[in-house]
């Protein structure tokens, strides 16, 4: 008998610690956002983690001023005349957050339709939108569908989180920027242990010389305007 059970993966593991946040607000401090909250509101400094803990952004709510942001020179897609072109913002467009925290908060809260399951579906949707000169999002479109139901599962999440960005700046002044969520919807099957495979069981792999060795493609860099997700199904044999 093939059962279905839930659970959710992310790509590139957050921090453990930040997983376990299920339970903050989207003003509450957690392991990848740090500050003080007052009357209801973010105050002073506060500092913002990537998934490895390093320093992304220094906020001050006070004064509402960068105090630092993490170098990046990463080409983003501004708008210009009536086109989208890549290009290296003077200053980079950036949730006013932490990037890790945002897909945390999105990953933690989609969830695998129950249509969707019932057909063994699995694929990916992508939803673009855009992030205008005045720090917020607009003009969500669907740029790759799975399903009806899928689609809004994503939509619905996205509607969601926190609305605050710095915009980009480019040519002296803010400018619109586009961003791409991938939401891959996947279901993994695993039978009893007795039959799964055991590790260290299999034949090694005969030796390949060195210098007859193919060299290994390097990995492309997800661009930064690109956020992936993966929503997995586990499907156990009984």
């Amino acid at each position: 008998m093939k059962h279905i059970l839930l659970l959710a993966g992310l790509l590139g593991p957050l921090l453990a610690a930040a997983q376990q946040a299920t339970g903050a607000s989207a003003l509450a401090p957690t392991p990848l956002e740090q500050g003080l909250v007052a009357n209801g509101k973010r105050t002073g400094k506060w500092q913002f983690y990537n998934r490895k803990h390093e320093p992304e952004l220094t906020f001050d709510y006070d004064s509402s001023r960068i105090v630092y942001a993490r170098p990046d020179t990463a080409r983003y897609l501004v708008w210009q005349g009536e086109a989208w072109v890549l290009k290296r913002p003077l200053r980079p467009p950036h949730v006013l957050g932490s990037t890790d925290q945002r897909l945390n908060d999105l990953l933690r809260q989609l969830r695998y339709p129950v249509s969707a399951l019932r057909q063994q579906l699995q694929g990916t949707v992508i939803i673009g939108y855009t992030v205008d000169a005045s720090g917020h999002t607009r003009d969500y479109t669907v740029e790759s569908s799975l399903s009806p139901d899928c689609d809004k599962e994503v939509w619905r999440v996205l509607q969601k989180l926190p609305d605050n960005w710095i915009p980009a700046f480019y040519g002296g002044r803010p400018i619109a920027t586009r961003f791409y969520v991938s939401a891959r919807f996947r279901i993994e099957m695993q039978g009893p242990p007795e039959r799964r495979p055991r590790k260290g069981n299999a034949a090694p792999a005969p030796a390949t010389p060195l210098a007859d060795a193919a060299p290994i493609p390097a990995k492309p860099e997800r661009p930064p305007y690109a956020h992936e997700v993966i929503v997995t199904a586990l499907g156990i044999e009984r």
